[in-house]
């Protein structure tokens, strides 16, 4: 429990704080967020377990239902990459290359607009040319 006390700004070793006072992890402007509309981690276990059902679906065959589940978490813009990943992919399995487009595109947008926390925004930083080139090959795609 200790390691969990100083990595989110509680006591340091042996009931010290750190030098300096506390270390926090979230900014003053991340802790304002949370709870807020505009806290994009609200509901993050949820979505992590729909996540996870939509690849037991994918993995069962059950494309339908991974492209359902998928689609709720664009839709409440979840943090992390690999929804849309999945459902881009899926989409384009199917040749709906508008339907891989606009998932793709929702996740640059998402990347680019400065709300995701700061751990999930590196990462989104990290797959942003991945998704932009993809976006492109869409387009692509689209006007053959």
């Amino acid at each position: 429990m200790r390691w969990i006390r100083k990595l989110f700004g509680g006591e340091g070793e042996r009931g010290r704080e750190p030098e300096g006072g506390p270390r926090r992890v979230l900014s003053p402007e991340e802790t304002e967020k949370i709870g807020t509309e505009e806290d994009l981690l609200v509901g993050y276990e949820a979505a992590l377990e729909r996540n996870t059902q939509a690849a037991r679906a994918e993995g069962r065959g059950d494309v339908e239902a991974a492209i359902r589940l998928y689609e709720l978490s664009v839709a409440e813009e979840f943090v992390g990459a690999h929804p849309y990943e999945r459902l881009a992919a899926l989409h384009e399995s199917r040749r709906r290359y508008a339907e891989a487009l606009r998932v793709t595109e929702a996740y640059v947008r998402l990347a680019r607009s400065g709300r995701l926390p700061r751990g999930s925004q590196r990462s989104a930083d990290r797959k942003l040319p991945e998704f932009e080139a993809r976006a492109e090959r869409y387009r692509r795609m689209l006007e053959s």
